[in-house]
């Protein structure tokens, strides 16, 4: 395995371990968002120390774990001052990745060039302790080109990836949309484009997304009776609202009480 695409998965691994605490904390907060009137600040300052935590975990990664972050130890990377034979200093460290909100662009660097950009303001090469020592002694490029093989298996990971995204979004869709023909549907977006707060956004209709729709059926313990209650959610300029509706005689109606806007 090449260098240069030990760095690679290594660069994606330490990105991930940064962004997952920020993807678990929002999946665990949206039960608690669903009211229009709270949604708006929560998310933002959520957003906001997010982005602080984001940039401080990606940025000290290199720093506060003695100098390697997890994934460039799983691989036995280290990172060197390009113009000494010692290992880069803290500050070198911390300003390489200071550049991590150009993470696409990084990456592309990295796999076609060996280096990112932080590396080339900083004067830093990653590698390993027997690659430093051939770049140190000019033998060779410290991160050699990718091997044919390993260009075929990141090509192969990205294509999967986002031919799953695609499958994952369109399976979505064509769930939503059945669902517009539904009687619980239509009652819910008659509720909505009816309502106040709807009209004080100053928009039309086609600017309404659909973006949710969750039924539930409840059954008594002596299973005598059987109700049904759904949550449609919809999207405009960003916001959320969520009607609530409940089943009673056949009949789908809006529950007021449920439902938080007018």
């Amino acid at each position: 395995m090449s260098v240069r695409f030990k760095r690679l998965i290594a660069f994606v691994i330490d990105w991930n371990i940064t962004l997952f605490p920020f993807v678990f904390i929002f999946s665990f907060l949206t039960t608690f968002l669903q009211e229009e009137s709270a949604i708006n600040p929560l998310i933002a300052l959520f957003c906001f120390f997010a982005v602080i935590f984001a940039f401080g975990a990606f940025v000290l990664r290199d720093v506060v774990f003695k100098g390697r972050s997890l994934g460039k130890r799983i691989f036995g990377l280290y990172i060197y001052n390009k113009s000494s034979s010692k290992q880069a200093s803290t500050k070198q460290r911390f300003l390489r990745n200071v550049f991590f909100f150009l993470y696409f662009i990084d990456g592309i660097l990295l796999l076609v060039t060996g280096q990112t950009i932080g590396d080339r303001v900083a004067g830093t090469v990653v590698t390993s302790e027997q690659g430093f020592e051939a770049y140190a002694n000019g033998i060779q490029d410290s991160s050699p080109a990718l091997k044919h093989k390993e260009v075929k298996i990141i090509v192969s990971v990205i294509s999967i990836i986002i031919a799953c995204l695609a499958i994952f979004v369109g399976l979505i869709q064509i769930v939503l949309n059945t669902q517009k023909d539904t009687e619980e549907y239509k009652v819910a977006y008659s509720y909505f484009v009816e309502s106040d707060a709807f009209k004080n956004l100053n928009v039309d209709e086609s600017k309404i997304c659909f973006n949710q729709y969750s039924l539930h059926t409840y059954t008594s313990k002596d299973n005598s009776s059987v109700s049904q209650t759904v949550k449609i959610g919809f999207i405009v300029k960003f916001k959320f609202f969520e009607v609530v509706c409940h089943k009673e005689n056949d009949i789908w109606q809006v529950c007021n009480e449920c439902t938080l806007f007018k």
